[in-house]
């Protein structure tokens, strides 16, 4: 027994020992060019306190017991460091002290200009979604890269993973790291935690960081990195931040749009470094839209990108499209999904083609965007159909009531400042008229939504076609579908608009049920779960 004794006391006090190991007082460092030059005036943060390199390229700040990374934000001149095709601007931090980076400088210096990729919500719960990430979306990606000109750069917009109640599927983050590699993609793609990446079920909190969502994101961390962090190209300061606030331990589904504080005074930090000629873009998952108006931080964070001369929020999470316009003069851009429909055909609920943004970048500013669907060229712009169609299939059908003398246009990416011309037998007859974002479910069916959409996903794959909680995910509003009364209900149509840049799409095609062919996606494997049914 007294060996018993002897031997439980010190596995005791080894256990003891190694909990109470102390941390370095300070994290230091130096951030160097590949020939040792020191740079100067570079951000480094451990995602709480931010400071700038000297003239010895030096940085030195207190070792917090809650801190996990320290990592920088890339300066513009430098090229983006990439460690097995990843973006890798960051070191954990362990038990010593000293954390170096070294950078490569631009041949040319800062870019001019470049192209930012949005890829919003590639959301994989499957293997086969993964392929189907791989072939069809990130495939597209890479061929759409090399049409453009100038260096192109990505970053994902949240719910990269499909974890959701009790089934953790954030497994496949790791598997999905792979696929964003730059050999897969033809760029550097930096990563946005959502609501779906996050740790489930949890059973416990990380000691030292006391809070449900420090302990869920863990594991994406620990695959891509930190989950708020900047870097720079060009004339341009990209932030990305995770801004899901979980309510509960057990009900992962409760959560909604917010910052912490230490998340504010991070982002103040990080700002105020950066010369306000420079345009801010902010990328998070959750749109600030209806965050803000019961969140005083996502207030806090609005007002402070309000401040600035030139700033932009990207956002995904709800599978459609939208534009908005902030009072303060900040603009937000909701990104389709390149999931679509949680890969259940080839297109979201409000119409919008499985794909992803991207934004033509000179100097501070943002001189053309455009939405990509996936497959498609990129003039493939919007769909058009008649007022009185049906849609629908084996589970439930959508006769349209609009009447016979008018078309429906769904414009995806359409924005202030676009226009429409309207020809009927190839005479300018009018321009399209906007319909109200209505959020009806049945007959009659002569609201704003993209019926079509909604009767493949709906009708025929068969998503969401009692009115359970999922309803209102396959039969979402629509925020950029139109109407125009024909003079002539037999005349030969097409419909031209203008982007903000006057750039030129024209469509004449009246898509009908038979053009579902288009989006069948049916898995041929695996077997679905039957939780899924």
């Amino acid at each position: 027994m007294k060996k018993l004794f002897i031997i439980i006391a010190t596995i005791t006090l080894g256990f003891a020992a190694h909990a109470a190991k102390v941390l370095p007082p300070e994290v230091t460092g130096t951030v160097t060019d590949i020939s040792g030059k020191p740079i100067a005036g570079v951000a480094v943060s451990d995602g709480i306190q931010l400071v700038l390199t000297n003239a010895q390229g030096k940085y030195c700040f207190p070792r917090l017991p809650q801190a996990y990374y320290v990592h920088i934000s890339i300066p513009s001149g430098y090229e983006i460091p990439l460690r097995q095709g990843q973006p890798v601007f960051y070191k954990k931090l362990e038990d010593r002290p000293h954390y170096d980076f070294v950078l490569k400088p631009l041949k040319n210096g800062p870019e001019k200009e470049f192209n930012l990729f949005l890829l919003a919500d590639p959301q994989c719960q499957w293997i086969w979604h993964v392929r189907r990430l791989r072939n069809e979306g990130l495939a597209d990606v890479k061929a759409y890269g090399r049409k453009c000109k100038g260096p192109d750069y990505a970053i994902t917009l949240g719910d990269i993973a499909y974890s959701e109640g009790f089934r953790n599927t954030n497994y496949l983050l790791p598997v999905i790291r792979e696929e964003f590699a730059v050999e897969n993609t033809g760029m550097p793609v930096f990563q946005t935690i959502g609501n779906h990446d996050f740790e489930y079920p949890l059973t416990a909190v990380e000691e030292g960081s006391p809070t449900i969502s420090i302990r869920r994101n863990r594991y994406f961390e620990d695959t891509f990195g930190p989950a708020n962090y900047s870097f720079n190209r060009g004339d341009v300061h990209i932030v990305s931040m995770f801004d899901v606030c979980f309510e509960t331990f057990g009900h992962p589904g409760k959560y909604h749009g917010d910052f912490s504080d230490e998340q504010v005074a991070w982002l103040e930090k990080d700002l105020s470094v950066v010369p306000d000629d420079k345009l801010v873009i902010l990328c998070v998952h959750i749109p600030f839209e209806n965050a803000v108006k019961n969140s005083p931080n996502m207030q806090r964070v609005l007002d402070m990108l309000g401040k600035r001369s030139f700033a932009k929020i990207v956002s995904g999470h709800t599978h459609t499209i939208k534009h908005l316009h902030y009072a303060n003069g900040v603009s937000e851009f909701v990104a389709g999904a390149m999931s679509g429909s949680w890969w259940w055909s080839k297109n979201c609920a409000d119409g919008t083609p499985n794909g992803y943004a991207v934004w033509k970048i000179k100097g501070n500013q943002v001189v053309a965007d455009i939405y990509k669907g996936q497959n498609f060229k990129d003039d493939y712009q919007m769909r058009i159909y008649k007022g009185d169609a049906e849609f629908g299939g084996e589970y439930e059908k959508f006769k349209l009531e609009h009447g016979s003398n008018s078309i429906l246009v769904n414009v995806w990416n359409w924005d202030e400042g676009w226009r429409s011309e309207v020809y009927e037998n190839g005479k300018l007859c009018g321009q399209l008229e906007k319909l109200p974002i209505t959020g009806e479910f049945s007959a009659p069916y002569n609201g704003g939504k993209d019926w079509w959409a909604i009767g493949y996903n709906v009708g025929v794959v068969g998503r969401g076609h009692s009115k359970g909680s999922t309803r209102n995910n396959y039969c979402s509003k629509n925020y950029h579908m139109f109407k125009y009364n024909l003079q002539n209900p037999d005349a030969k149509i097409k419909v031209v608009v203008y982007d903000k840049s006057g750039r030129k799409f024209s469509c004449s095609k009246i898509t009908t049920a038979d053009d579902y062919a288009t989006l069948a996606a049916r898995p041929q494997y695996p077997v679905l779960p039957g939780w899924e049914e």
